[in-house]
């Protein structure tokens, strides 16, 4: 678990325009490989050893509008910008923080084939990939693989409400998901016309649980709240959908450091 906590940073250091190679490496070094100097400089090639395709097409594109809060007001907003494969089995990501001066031109593509996070700086060009088996156990690899449910998940009493609304042209019928261990609720509407399969995700917590697909409800969220002991922490709703996008990504533009 401290293993893709650190992927996610990495992650969001490059939102932040810090990713260059040289800096992620030595992140990443510090991290692990300083202990035991070989095994961690293996460590860390593995890591930076992500497969990439010379290009990416995503059929589909999905833009949602984030909020979170704290103690009942507003701690942030962003918008992200999906673009999905579902039959490849990949999509891609472009964030934009609504708090943030400097608007940052980075896309994000997973690759659950190859599984490979491939982070691009579309503002110079440049570009790395991640090996995602490198921050997993082997147990957790083979987990991943059988396609078994996290104990998270498995915890989830999901159940519909009966209630229905069109939301941007889909019909939505409306769940209600509880999790008594963690006493958190999540409210969701989801549309079956959809599809957009987020049970991959490295990630887990409360994000992961609004980005579209949830183990056992299917479809794609359009709309979700999301309650930690019955306060609201989190509030996703679907802004726009392109069910004939035509986005494709040449990683042959970009120059590759290892």
């Amino acid at each position: 678990m401290k293993q893709l906590l650190f992927l996610l940073i990495l992650a969001q250091i490059s939102f932040s325009g810090y990713a260059q190679s040289g800096y992620v490496r030595d992140a990443m070094y510090d991290k692990y490989g300083r202990d035991h100097e070989k095994k961690g400089e293996d460590w860390v090639k593995n890591a930076m050893s992500g497969k990439v395709d010379p290009e990416y097409k995503f059929p589909l594109m999905v833009k949602m509008h984030n909020t979170s809060y704290k103690r009942g007001e507003v701690r942030d907003e962003s918008d992200i910008t999906y673009y999905v494969n579902n039959a490849a089995n990949k999509f891609g990501m472009r964030a934009e923080n609504g708090s943030k001066k400097k608007k940052e031109d980075m896309l994000i593509i997973y690759d659950y084939i190859a599984n490979s996070m491939i982070m691009l700086n579309e503002t110079d060009m440049t570009g790395m990939a991640m090996n995602l088996n490198a921050f997993m156990s082997g147990d957790a690899i083979a987990h991943r693989n059988q396609g078994k449910a996290d104990k998270q998940e498995t915890n989830n009493d999901c159940k519909k409400t009966g209630k229905t609304k069109i939301i941007l042209g889909y019909n939505c019928e409306q769940y209600v998901c509880v999790n008594k261990d963690d006493n958190t609720r999540s409210e969701m509407w989801v549309t079956t016309k959809l599809i957009f399969d987020m049970s991959k995700t490295a990630g887990r917590g409360a994000m992961t649980g609004l980005l579209g697909y949830t183990r056992g409800v299917g479809g794609m969220m359009m709309e979700s709240e999301f309650y930690k002991n019955d306060d609201l922490e989190m509030k996703m709703e679907v802004t726009k959908v392109n069910p004939n996008e035509n986005t494709v990504v040449k990683t042959t533009d970009y120059r590759f450091s290892h």
